[in-house]
């Protein structure tokens, strides 16, 4: 159940992410800075978690969190 909610989470957060800066760099007649750096940290921050619990693993990848 925990894999589930965090594999939800993350997506959510990598969608929405992506959402904001689209809608922030296309879609915006004024472009503010501290809205694109808050969709690329949401980004950055699902892509770790999606790669830290589930694709590294998979692969056989140790990450730090494994030492």
């Amino acid at each position: 159940m925990r894999k589930l909610l965090l594999l939800v989470l993350s997506v959510a957060m990598i969608a929405g992410g992506l959402y904001w800066l689209a809608a922030e760099l296309l879609f915006s007649d004024t472009v503010y800075y501290q809205f694109v750096v808050g969709g690329v940290a949401l980004v950055m921050l699902g892509a770790y978690l999606l790669w830290a619990d589930f694709a590294a693993p998979l692969l056989g990848i140790k990450t730090w969190e494994d030492e």
